[in-house]
This record gives structure tokens, C-alpha cells and sequence, in this order.
């Protein structure tokens, strides 16, 4: 990692593991000592206010129902209005739906959960006794990190299904105790659930599906980084008729099954999910 991608890694023994997160469940670990973790709705909260302070506006709650994308002009069909451009990025991820076939059959809408606990005071020193986001090496994997009030922030799971609000908090605090079972007794703030879009070849999709109508999206969980990229490239594209989008055109629109390939998917996860209880 370092000699290829000059990436830091720092070795910690199962000794050192286990004085900062308390816990049967890991041996040794690798910690990323320039890595980082940050709050993704400050984030997304400060690129609107960048965007609305170079004058472009924004509007919430402006569900699409149809897209006409075709022609020269291209239509954008909201509940409350119509919108006409010359240019239209269509970055709705696993919330595609019905509103345009091609790009809706090059992704599988993955549902995943997350959840957040109530403040756990001096309680979290018994899970939990440094700054540090955590990521298991399982297929099924965990990944949470303390919040600056001592709440935990807990995410992990993958389904085709719909998830039950009511059943998420139960999920995933079952989740969190079977790490850290001396947390027994602590209530779940709350808890939700988002759809991820995985293409069939786990890259990310950026280009044109027909001139004018942009496309960025397949970033099946890591978008944080990729988004941000994406867009760049999307809006230098259009703006600048920059052509570095073309380097992902390997990385196209591969059609992932319909609903075949939902359940498909499902039986893998499931059977790689197997595989991991195995393991223990």
C-alpha cells in the first residue's frame, strides 16, 4: 500500500486493539493514521451553501416523476412544475425507479441500515476508548464510530427488502451488542435506512446516456469521495467540454438483471453472510 499508493498504515496488535476498542470480536488491526471521519450532512449542508453563494438555486423536496431526456431540450416532470435545459445530471443512485430504464437497470438498489444510540457518558470508555471510526474485515461488515456526545454511531447490513422501521432499531442494537455485549441496556436514538446503487462491475458510472442527459451514479456505498469527483468531471464536461469522463466509459451501463438479479444478489449476500458466522 505504502510503495504503490503511498497510503500510511500503522500495525496494531491484538493487545493494542483490545485497550481501545474493548472487545472480544478483533485480533489485529490496521490503522490509517491520515485517514479521517466527518459528519456527511455538514458536508453536503456546505457544498448548497457554495453552490446557492455563486447563485444557483436549490429546491427541495422537488420529487422528479418523469424525465424526458431524448430531444434537445430536455424535460424534468416534478410534482409541482416543469423544468426545461439543455443540460440535465441524472445522480439519483438506487432511487432511479421508473424514471429512466437504461440507467435504472445498471444498478441494484441495495438497501443499508444505520443507527445512532443515546449519549453513553462514561459508558462508552467500556466499548469504546479512542477517536477512532472502526471497520470490520467481514463481507457483512460493521462500521461505527463514537460521536463527539458519546453517542455511537453504528451502520452495517445489506438486503434487497424493504426494512421495517419499527424492526431497524432492534437490528441493528442486536448488531452493536454482539460486539460489545457489556453495552447491554443501552436504548437506540435512532435508526434508518437508504437505498446504495451497485452496478454489476462495483465501479463507478459517469457519462452521457444520450446527448445533454449525464449520468453519475453506481457508488454502492463509498460516495463521499466519489461523488464529489464525479461531479467535478461532470460539470467540467459540460461546462468546459473537458473530455477526462471518458477515462470511466469502460465502466458502463451493463444491465444487472432486473429482478432476477435482485435475487440473485440476495442469495450471495446471503451465502457470503454464511460464510462469515462460520468464521465466527
Amino acid at each position: 500500500m505504502h510503495d504503490t499508493l503511498g497510503i500510511e498504515l500503522e500495525f496494531w496488535p491484538r493487545e493494542r486493539v483490545r485497550e481501545t476498542v474493548v472487545t472480544q470480536r478483533y485480533h489485529d488491526a490496521l490503522l490509517y493514521p491520515q485517514a479521517f471521519h466527518f459528519h456527511p450532512l455538514n458536508y453536503a449542508l456546505g457544498v448548497a451553501g457554495a453552490v446557492q453563494a455563486q447563485g444557483s438555486r436549490i429546491f427541495e423536496s422537488s420529487a422528479v416523476i418523469e424525465l424526458r431526456v431524448d430531444g434537445a431540450e430536455k424535460l424534468i416532470r416534478t410534482v409541482q412544475g416543469l423544468v426545461k435545459a439543455r443540460s440535465v445530471v441524472i445522480a439519483c443512485g438506487g432511487y432511479l425507479d421508473g424514471l429512466h430504464a437504461k440507467l435504472r437497470g445498471a444498478v441494484r438498489p441495495i438497501a443499508t441500515w444505520v443507527m445512532v444510540t443515546e449519549p453513553l457518558g462514561e459508558r462508552l470508555k467500556e466499548a469504546m476508548r479512542g477517536p477512532y471510526s472502526v471497520i470490520d474485515s467481514r463481507f457483512d461488515f460493521d462500521y461505527y464510530r463514537p460521536l463527539p456526545d458519546t453517542r455511537i454511531l453504528w451502520g452495517g447490513g445489506i438486503t434487497i427488502r424493504k426494512s421495517d422501521p419499527a424492526k431497524l432499531s432492534a437490528i441493528m442494537l442486536r448488531k452493536l451488542l454482539t460486539v460489545y455485549p457489556q453495552l447491554q441496556g443501552v436504548r437506540v436514538e435512532s435508526a434508518w435506512s437508504g437505498l446504495m446503487g451497485y452496478p454489476r462491475h462495483s465501479m463507478v458510472q459517469i457519462g452521457e446516456v444520450s446527448p445533454g442527459a449525464w449520468y453519475a451514479m453506481g457508488f454502492g456505498g463509498h460516495g463521499m469521495g466519489t461523488t464529489t469527483m464525479a461531479g467535478e468531471l461532470v460539470a467540467s464536461a459540460i461546462a468546459e467540454s473537458d473530455e477526462r469522463y471518458k477515462l470511466f466509459a469502460p465502466f458502463g451501463l451493463d444491465w444487472t438483471g432486473g429482478p432476477v438479479g435482485l435475487v440473485a444478489a440476495e442469495a450471495i449476500y446471503r451465502w457470503y453472510r454464511f460464510k462469515d458466522w462460520l468464521k465466527g
